[in-house]
């Protein structure tokens, strides 16, 4: 990637990410373009798909679970064009690594919420829980064990979506 192209991005992606020096933006940014591979045309047509993004998160974070993955997928996703892209990503992992307790809360909050009622219900809490939990014990032992970390989770806090 050529620096002038590379200063392009970094000015206006640094002034929406105060979480990250400039530096660090550019370091992203170059590795964002090393992952997608891009090998030309316009910086703003170029993304991670759904699958190379799993990778990144299974390989990178340790995530297994592939309905969580597709959640964090599309609640980074910010213009639904089923590809993150650079301001994407960049504003993604500053969230990750860097982001204050409320964003991270926010961003839980879009990878939970699933059916558009502003309240994230106990099925929706129970189903991701399930899915994200190894299973070691018998279907019902485990189901039991997911509606009491519901419950317990349920009674510390009710949130709405803002």
């Amino acid at each position: 990637m050529n620096q002038r192209v590379l200063k392009k991005l970094v000015e206006p992606i640094s002034k929406t990410v105060k979480s990250f020096k400039r530096s660090e933006v550019e370091c992203l940014i170059r590795l964002f373009y090393s992952v997608v591979g891009r090998t030309g045309g316009k910086s703003g047509n170029t993304g991670l798909d759904r699958n190379k993004f799993r990778g990144i998160l299974n390989n990178i974070f340790g995530m297994t679970d592939d309905t969580l993955m597709d959640r964090v997928f599309s609640a980074l996703d910010k213009d639904n064009d089923n590809s993150i892209n650079v301001k994407e990503w960049v504003k993604g992992l500053s969230v990750f690594l860097r982001g204050t307790f409320e964003e991270k809360l926010k961003l839980c909050f879009e990878v939970y919420y699933l059916n558009g009622d502003g309240y994230i219900s106990r099925e929706e809490i129970f189903n991701m829980l399930k899915n994200s939990l190894y299973q070691q014990s018998s279907e019902e032992e485990n189901d039991e064990g997911v509606k009491e970390l519901v419950e317990i989770a349920l009674k510390k806090m009710t949130l709405k979506k803002q």
